[in-house]
């Protein structure tokens, strides 16, 4: 969706077009969904700030003032009601345990025990999900993530290739 686009959809949703929330909502739900889940880790939770944002957004667009990015001030925005949900449920973040590697694992066990993409992306940190996540799903740019998290354009780069090494390995076997 370009900036002329969204601009004119958040000018609909001010005045009413439940419509226009509908044509954000099909675009960007995977992407605002997808920021969420990265940061509270449980789907229940995830699905309800979802239905937060959506309900936020709606109520807030006539406020909006076009800034340059709206794909980058709509992740900020999720992130940000996503970090304030943790606050406030003062909830800790899981961390995800590597399995054990096994001892002398055969050419034939190793094609048996090949993992889904699912469980590789368990073996990722937080942050190069989050950063994998949104390349892949929301596809921003390595500059567009730095600025959306705070942290300089080669970390960023770093974690992203540092994630599709581990799925690699994983996948492949190895």
């Amino acid at each position: 969706m370009s900036e002329e686009e969204f601009m004119s959809c958040m000018k609909g949703i001010a005045c009413g077009d439940r419509m226009a929330l509908k044509k954000i909502y099909d675009i960007y739900m995977k992407l605002i969904y997808s920021v969420i889940y990265n940061t509270v880790h449980n789907r229940e939770d995830a699905e309800d700030i979802a239905s937060e944002f959506f309900i936020k957004l709606y109520q807030t667009a006539g406020m909006y003032k076009e800034k340059g990015n709206h794909k980058a001030w709509l992740c900020r925005i999720a992130r940000n009601m996503s970090i304030d949900f943790l606050r406030k449920n003062s909830r800790e973040i899981p961390v995800y345990e590597m399995p054990e590697p096994e001892q002398e694992v055969s050419e034939e066990e190793t094609h048996l025990n090949r993992i889904s993409i699912q469980e590789a992306m368990k073996l990722l940190s937080d942050k190069e999900k989050e950063i994998a996540d949104m390349k892949l799903v929301g596809g921003f740019k390595f500059r567009e993530i730095s600025d959306i998290l705070g942290i300089p354009p080669g970390t960023v780069s770093w974690h992203y290739n540092n994630a599709l090494k581990k799925l690699r390995r994983c996948l492949n076997g190895e």
